[in-house]
C-alpha cells in the first residue's frame, strides 16, 4: 500500500479510503480512462436523471451516493470531463504590458448586441480557454445569449508564444485590458467576471483592488484560493503530492516551452525537491517582480481586496478541499454584496451530484443560476 493511503487511513473510514485508492489506481490507468469515463459518465447522468426536482441557490450540495469522499470528488470532477464540444469563437490578440499578448476566445451569439451583457470566463492554474469547466460553463452563458469570452492567461495555453512572462495570482491588470479592449467596442455592455480556482483569486482581486470598476455588473468565483501561503502549504502536504506532482509537472513543462520561445530570459534553475512553494520562489515571484514567494503570496492573495468589492459576488467552495482552506472564507470581512457559499463536500471543482435539471455538475449549475439572476 502506498504511502499517501497509509496516511489516509489514519483520516478517513475504510470506505473512503477504500474509494480513494480506487482512483488514484484508475488515474494510473489513464491509457483506459477514456473507456472507464465513458461508463461512469452514463452511470452519473442516469442517478442524474432519477434525481431530477427544482433548483434553488440556496440548496445544500449533495454528493452522489459513494461520491463524498472529497478525492473522488477533486480527480474524477476533473477526469470525468465531458467537455462539450467548442461552440462558434474567434481568436482575439490583447495587448496588455511588457510588450506582451495575450490570446483570448471570443463567442458572440447571433441575437448579441450591444447592451447584452458579457461574460470573460478565467482559468486556473496550468489550465487555459479549453479548460472543461470553462468551456461547459462559457457553452451553457452562450447559449443564454451571453457574449462569452474565454481567455488564455499570459502565456498559457495556445498564447504561449505571444507572452515573454507568465501569468500568476495576481495579474489583475491583465484581466482589466482585456475588458477595457472590449469595452472600446462594445460599452456600455455590462460584464461578468467568473473565474475558477486560480482564475477565481485572480478576478476577486481585479474586482476588488480598483473599486467602481466601469462596466463590472458581478463576480462568480469557484474554489479561490484566495489566501495563496495556506494553499501552497496545504498543497505541500503528503496526502496531496499527486495533485501538487500534476502541477508542477505542467508548470514545468510550460517554463521550458517559454524558453525557447525566448531563449534570452534568465536560464530555469529549479532544486531537485520541486514543490510549489519552491517552484514560486524560483520562478514565480523573481520574474513577476516580487522579493520572494512570501512576498509574492501576500501581495497577490484577494483575502485582503474582498472587503472592497462593491458589486454582486458569488464565491462557491467546499469545506473538503483538499489544498484550499476554509478558514480565511469564515474569517472573511466581505461587504453585504459578496455572497459566500460554503458546501460541506465538494472537493477541488467538483461537485458531482444532481443539478436538480438532469445534469451532474451542481457546482456548474449553482454559477450558471447565480449569473442567471443578476443579468
Amino acid at each position: 500500500m502506498t504511502p499517501i493511503i497509509t496516511i489516509l487511513l489514519k483520516k478517513v473510514n475504510f470506505l473512503e479510503t477504500f474509494q480513494f485508492e480506487f482512483t488514484i489506481f484508475s488515474y494510473k490507468l489513464i491509457g483506459h480512462w477514456d473507456l472507464l469515463s465513458q461508463g461512469l459518465i452514463m452511470y452519473l447522468d442516469k442517478k442524474a436523471e432519477l434525481a431530477k426536482a427544482s433548483f434553488s441557490l440556496n440548496d445544500e450540495f449533495r454528493p452522489f451516493s459513494l461520491m463524498g469522499n472529497r478525492h473522488l470528488q477533486t480527480l474524477l470532477g476533473s477526469l470525468t470531463d465531458k467537455t462539450p464540444p467548442e461552440f462558434p469563437s474567434k481568436e482575439v490578440i490583447v495587448p496588455v504590458s511588457d510588450g506582451d499578448s495575450i490570446l483570448v476566445l471570443d463567442s458572440k451569439p447571433v441575437s448579441w448586441t450591444v447592451g447584452n451583457p458579457i461574460a470573460i470566463l478565467v482559468h486556473g492554474l496550468t489550465g487555459s480557454h479549453r479548460s472543461s469547466h470553462v468551456v461547459r460553463v462559457g457553452e451553457r452563458l452562450y447559449r443564454r445569449g451571453c457574449r462569452v469570452i474565454r481567455i488564455n492567461q499570459r502565456g498559457a495555453g495556445p498564447g504561449l508564444h505571444l507572452a515573454r512572462w507568465s501569468y500568476h495570482a495576481g495579474r489583475s491588470d491583465d484581466i482589466r485590458k482585456v475588458m477595457e479592449f472590449f469595452q472600446n467596442v462594445v460599452d456600455p455592455s455590462p460584464i461578468f467576471l467568473v473565474g475558477f480556482s486560480l482564475g477565481g483569486n485572480l478576478i476577486l482581486k481585479t474586482a476588488g483592488e480598483a473599486g467602481d470598476l466601469h462596466g463590472l455588473a458581478g463576480v462568480a468565483a469557484m474554489a479561490p484560493p484566495i489566501n495563496l501561503m495556506q494553499c501552497s502549504e496545504l498543497i505541500g502536504k503528503q496526502e496531496n503530492r499527486i495533485y501538487e506532482s500534476h502541477f508542477l509537472f505542467y508548470l514545468i513543462q510550460e517554463a521550458k516551452k517559454r524558453q525557447r520561445y525566448f531563449p534570452d530570459l534568465p536560464p530555469l534553475k529549479f532544486p531537485s525537491n520541486m514543490s510549489i512553494r519552491l517552484f514560486d520562489e524560483y520562478y514565480t515571484a523573481p520574474r513577476a517582480g516580487y522579493e520572494c514567494a512570501e512576498h509574492y503570496y501576500e501581495e497577490c492573495s484577494s483575502e485582503k481586496f474582498i472587503k472592497n468589492i462593491n458589486v454582486p459576488t458569488l464565491i462557491l467552495t467546499s469545506r473538503d478541499d483538499p489544498f484550499i482552506s476554509v478558514g480565511p472564507f469564515e474569517k472573511l470581512d466581505a461587504p453585504d454584496c459578496v455572497s459566500i457559499s460554503i458546501q460541506n463536500r465538494g472537493g477541488h471543482l467538483g461537485f458531482l451530484g444532481s443539478d436538480g435539471k438532469g445534469g451532474i455538475r451542481w457546482g456548474e449549475t449553482k454559477l450558471v443560476q447565480w449569473i442567471d439572476q443578476h443579468l
